[in-house]
């Protein structure tokens, strides 16, 4: 199946007073149609740059990149002037769903009019080339009723009612899905949803989470989802990528990531989560600058499985069968099996 998006080898870094700060190191990913691929990682490892890095709105100033690409849709992202990117896919091709639903609105005007004001600019039926400013009342009547439409899509009742309400009358759920809606609203091939559920109560939360299931299989929308949850990731993911300092350490599907994960860090973060009958084991010391990473593989200094070749050299992809690793001692036994290795 054709990849919606393909990260290949990007390596990415930020000019700072101290240096510069390799954030990114040979990163790998894709997304295939109508496939939700969790993003996951510590703070700080570089899944809130890569989402940026796809989108293309990194500071241009103090961004530099040394290598790799991104393809999104057919387009190159890395390639040709920033403006016809942003023109073209941005806001069309790729969406995004951002993590607080209760700073995403202005509170100054209805909702209404600031759901307009995105079909005004990304619209599908807007043709390529319109000039701008030019919304005709055709146009318009077409743009609401599919806005009224959507929004019963996303479950929100009475939604000609809700349209004239202002952010704050909305509960938090109920602008997560309106944040939803928008998102599906300019007929984009990839979602990026940062984080969506991080400030929603739990029930809501699932709520949400078993809504973009729904809707990126129905429509055949790609989605890379980013969090910390890894409850989150196997409710709602296909696939899920790791990410340490910058780094890809793993890609699998669900069920073996979370049945036979190889990589030591994963493994680490599994065993992390609390469970019945067990304490929870912390990952021991902290995510290395990125302004001062080490050699080889970023995660050696707190890797228990840590070589002398770990030490100089960086371990690539490998693997087979959709699950890969980059990792030169990879855990082979399932994850049960750990303390019994």
């Amino acid at each position: 199946m054709t990849e919606i998006l393909s990260v290949e080898n990007l390596a990415l870094g930020f000019r700072t007073e101290g240096g510069l700060a390799r954030v990114l190191d040979m990163v790998n990913l894709s997304v295939r149609p109508g496939e939700i691929v969790g993003l996951v990682g510590e703070s700080g490892c570089g899944k809130t740059t890569l989402a940026r890095a796809i989108l293309g709105t990194l500071p241009p100033a103090i961004t530099r990149i040394s290598h790799g690409r991104i393809r999104l849709a057919g387009a190159d992202m890395l390639a040709g002037p920033g403006e016809a990117t942003a023109g073209a896919v941005r806001g069309r091709a790729v969406t995004f769903i951002p993590q607080d639903p209760f700073a995403s609105f202005n509170p100054l005007f209805r909702i209404g009019t600031q759901i307009m004001d995105l079909m005004r600019w990304k619209s599908p039926r807007r043709k390529p080339g319109a000039r701008t400013g030019l919304y005709s009342p055709r146009r318009r009547r077409a743009d609401r009723a599919a806005v009224i439409a959507m929004l019963d899509a996303v479950q929100l009742p009475q939604p000609e009612r809700l349209l004239r309400k202002y952010p704050h009358e909305l509960s938090g759920g109920q602008r997560q899905r309106v944040m939803i809606a928008m998102a599906l609203l300019p007929g984009p091939r990839l979602i990026i949803a940062d984080e969506p559920t991080t400030a929603l109560d739990v029930t809501v939360q699932a709520q949400i989470l078993a809504l973009l299931r729904r809707l990126a299989t129905e429509r055949g929308v790609a989605v890379l989802f980013t969090t910390h949850d890894l409850g989150a990731a196997w409710e709602i993911c296909d696939r899920v990528a790791v990410m340490y300092a910058g780094q890809t350490a793993e890609i699998a599907p669900r069920e073996s990531f979370f049945g036979a994960p190889r990589h030591p860090y994963t493994r680490l973060l599994l065993e992390s989560l609390p469970q019945e009958g067990r304490n929870p084991v912390g990952i021991p010391g902290t995510v290395p600058s990125p302004r001062a990473a080490p050699p080889g593989c970023r995660f050696h200094p707190r890797c228990p499985r840590a070589s002398e070749h770990c030490r100089s050299a960086r371990p690539a992809l490998a693997g087979g069968e959709g699950h890969v690793t980059a990792c030169h001692h990879p855990v082979m036994a399932p994850l049960e099996a750990v303390a019994d290795a």
